[in-house]
């Protein structure tokens, strides 16, 4: 087998684009060499900041194969036929007919030879090179090609001879030499195999390996929380972003001057890590005065400059911070209420200040609601929420550090008295849903989201197809999250109609808008009952019979569960066979008098017993879900006297009194299902 290497040199590729782009070449090359017939073994690729690296070991000859090649229908003309043939170099009499789909076409056999590998390997090259999908690609000189970041060079080897790879879009051509680290070793270097190749970048300071280099930090992460008795606060995140900055990672230990220590937490980390990358650090879980960061470079001096340097930006960031954390306490929060006016949302929805006077006005709705429904009242407590919840847009402070929205906020209000539940919902609005644990929290958030969906479905701003720029069913998802997580009763539709009915020149908007965001939200429900396994006949029925969308949660998940046993499968049957049999009746009138069967007479004593024992059950005090399970097992008490009476009963019967009476019958209990179990379609 022969050692094949390929490096491709370029300018700094961003950190996110890295590991998906090195899978996707590994898996564009090793397609290229499939489909040249080359047999290839021990693929390896990695990825740096300014390399992406493949190797392989592979056949020194591709293997023969006959290639069929489809053409055009057999009854088109001539000359369509003569084009495709002489496209192939090959005349007519060598093509075949086939029947595809019960049509013919024609088909020709193409035979590949066996050739050198390495006469293969550029075409293989270039098209793996070109196929690379990016985010975002670019331009550079006068160039058409794109690429992520200029390409400077390709270094091409198989057992240690350059292969001849030309783009002469971009005037470059490949070669067998690489380069070192940027500024510790940028000598030119030549290599044969994947092994030399990595021992020889890593003694010019480049290790291409990113696992390694992961390796290599968190062991220098340990060596100084045991030098300075620290932990260091490890974002998976931002190390994977780190990691793809370094080529040599040199890991350095800054300090934080003491004055800017009385800052919130969030006001140096957010600096530390947003800004400037930087890892904060802790001693007994308190911040301590020190961050930690991932240098490219050795300096003379064992970083001394370097730290310094670093420590002199941090420290002008942390600067700013302090000046802007002492200026915004000299306004009360409430009072920046005003400042949202100069703060544009929307040019038909108005500013931010606009936004504020309808979430209060949902919260007041919501209000009235959770009180109909429950007896809580928080309509104080989160008015208050609610009015203060982006009064720290106006401030110096998140202005400079957009991050920091809702956090500021919560830290202001506690500085100026207000209780902690309501400065844990002014922080909590900008959290997913999962990490939120209060109920105002959770209530301020509904809010939001139901002011925010409304105004946007209102002027247009629906996703479409794939595209949602305003993640309006991450929005969705997180009022049905609420929903069921708090056991939140509301009629949203009323609240949906209302906070559309706030909004400026009502008539000016789409007509539709309640029942297009409802509808939407319903969607989303569907789908997440049935990824936590809800059957989509359950899911469907419950929806279509329910507004309650905290009742839907609850049935779905019970009448699910009750479907699962033989009796409740059966009582599910059995309400589908009366509806059938009943069809458009309505009449629920039974006459005693009219009865002959004996079993007649014995299901109808249990359908008025059934329907005293679910009254009864319904007066409990107990949770819905108690009650409704409750109600679907006396239902199926039923089941023998009905069963028998399908037996021993013909209910269409020559004689049309007795036949409406025994349909009554069956309507009436029909109706009775129906009130606990949705109507089936």
């Amino acid at each position: 087998m022969n050692n094949f290497l390929l490096e491709l040199m370029v300018e700094e590729i961003p950190s996110g684009m890295q590991t998906t782009a090195i899978h996707e070449f590994e898996k564009l090359i090793t397609a290229e060499l499939e489909k040249l017939r080359v047999m290839y073994e021990e693929v390896r690729s990695y990825i740096s900041p300014r390399r992406m690296v493949f190797s392989a070991k592979l056949n020194p000859r591709t293997e023969e194969f006959i290639e069929e090649k489809k053409g055009p229908q057999a009854t088109a003309s001539s000359e369509i036929i003569e084009k495709f043939t002489k496209a192939n170099n090959v005349s007519i009499k060598d093509c075949i007919y086939k029947e595809v789909d019960k049509k013919t076409f024609v088909f020709i056999t193409i035979k590949h030879e066996s050739r050198d590998t390495s006469e293969v390997l550029s075409e293989a090259i270039k098209n793996a090179i070109e196929k690379i999908q990016w985010k975002k690609s670019m331009r550079w000189g006068n160039y058409q090609f794109h690429f992520v970041r200029p390409l400077r060079n390709i270094m091409a080897v198989l057992n240690g001879n350059p292969l001849d790879v030309k783009f002469e879009g971009i005037d470059l051509k490949s070669n067998n030499y690489i380069f070192g680290h940027r500024f510790l070793a940028p000598a030119k270097m030549t290599v044969n195999d994947v092994d030399e190749y990595l021992e020889k970048m890593r003694n010019s300071f480049v290790i291409v390996d990113s696992n390694e280099r992961k390796r290599i930090i968190l062991s220098e992460f340990r060596k100084l929380e045991s030098s300075y008795n620290i932990s260091i606060d490890i974002d998976e995140r931002l190390l994977d972003e780190v990691i793809g900055l370094v080529e040599y990672p040199v890991v350095l230990l800054g300090k934080i001057p003491k004055e800017f220590m009385d800052l919130p937490e969030e006001a140096i980390t957010t600096p530390l890590r947003i800004h400037q990358r930087y890892f904060s650090t802790r001693i007994n879980e308190k911040l301590a005065p020190y961050f930690v960061f991932v240098a490219n470079n050795i300096a003379e001096d064992g970083g001394k400059t370097i730290i310094a340097g670093n420590e002199k930006v941090l420290n002008a960031r942390l600067a700013d911070a302090l000046f802007f954390f002492k200026s915004d306490l000299d306004k009360s929060l409430e009072s920046r209420l005003e400042e949202l006016k100069k703060i544009a949302f929307n040019d038909r929805l108005g500013t931010v200040f606009d936004r504020v006077n309808r979430m209060v006005s949902v919260c007041d709705y919501m209000d009235e609601e959770l009180e109909k429904f429950s007896g809580n009242k928080v309509g104080q407590f989160l008015k208050r929420a609610a009015i203060l919840a982006k009064c720290d847009l106006a401030s110096s402070m998140v202005c400079e550090f957009p991050e920091l929205q809702g956090i500021m906020g919560a830290h202001y209000a506690k500085i100026q008295g207000e209780t902690s539940e309501i400065c844990e919902a002014i922080r909590d609005q900008y959290r997913p849903i999962d990490e939120i644990t209060n109920y105002l929290s959770a209530l301020l958030s509904l809010a939001d989201k139901i002011e925010l969906m409304i105004g946007l479905f209102a002027i247009g701003k629906e996703p479409t197809g794939s595209k949602d720029p305003f993640a309006m069913r991450r929005a969705a998802i997180g009022i049905l999250k609420i929903i069921k997580n708090f056991n939140i009763r509301i009629d949203l539709k009323k609240i949906l109609q209302k906070t559309f009915n706030q909004l400026p020149k009502t008539d000016s908007f789409n007509s539709n808008t309640i029942k297009t965001v409802y509808g939407f939200i319903l969607d989303r429900l569907k789908i997440i009952l049935k990824e936590s396994g809800i059957r989509s006949d359950v899911a469907g029925a419950v929806v279509n019979d329910q507004d309650d969308l905290l009742v839907i949660f609850q049935k779905s998940e019970a009448l699910n569960n009750f479907l699962q046993n033989s009796s409740g499968e059966r009582l599910l049957s059995m309400h589908k066979r009366i509806k059938n049999i009943v069809l458009l009746n309505k009449n629920t009138y039974v006459n005693k008098k009219l009865f002959v069967e004996r079993e007649e007479v014995s299901l109808e004593e249990k359908v008025e017993e059934l329907e005293k024992d679910l009254r009864e059950i319904e007066k409990k005090e107990e949770k819905f879900v108690e009650k409704f399970n409750e109600q679907l097992y006396a239902c199926t008490k039923i089941e023998k006297f009905l069963f028998d009476f399908f037996d021993k009963v013909l209910v269409n019967t020559d004689n049309e009194q007795i036949k409406q009476n025994r349909l009554n019958l069956l309507t009436k209990l029909s109706f009775i299902f129906d009130t606990v179990i949705p109507n089936w379609q």
